[in-house]
């Protein structure tokens, strides 16, 4: 079982450069997704994760995804950004360095979904819809078990 995570101790984040207020994700799937432009593997795996998003979100709207960036300036950033549906943690915000400690995270990309009350539920989560696409959520065991058995 993989350590519990409080989200909703931050205070906010950004969708398309507009603030979005933490509270708005309380009881939602969240994929934190930590990479940055200058990352080849992170630029490749962009189109699967847009693609699982939309469909994802299609079917139920408390889902999220928030992209946590190790670009090196606001301008790489922006460029990144600036056409995506999703959330993303303020350019250069110290909070990074804490969500990167609690996950781990020594390498990018990497992908961690957070259950709807919080916990971790699997920081494999990159892995999961490159194989399985948007049929990799909500991500829990259980889910990914009978994806499997049907194959």
């Amino acid at each position: 079982m993989q350590a519990s995570f409080n989200l909703f101790t931050y205070d906010d984040f950004y969708l398309l450069f507009r603030k979005s207020q933490v509270s708005d994700l309380v009881g939602k799937t969240i994929l934190l997704y930590f990479l940055a432009h200058r990352c080849p593997p992170c630029r490749a795996f962009l189109p699967k994760l847009t693609k699982a998003y939309h469909k994802i979100k299609a079917k139920n709207e408390s889902f999220e995804v928030i992209f946590i960036s190790s670009d090196r300036d606001q301008a790489s950033f922006d460029e990144f950004f600036s056409g995506m549906p999703c959330l993303a943690l303020p350019f250069g915000d110290p909070r990074k360095a804490s969500l990167s400690r609690k996950f781990k995270v020594y390498g990018i990309p990497m992908l961690v979904a957070l259950g709807p009350t919080g916990p971790t539920v699997t920081k494999e989560a990159r892995s999961l819809i490159s194989v399985h696409g948007a049929d990799a959520y909500p991500f829990t065991e259980e889910h990914l078990e009978n994806i499997e058995s049907k194959i």
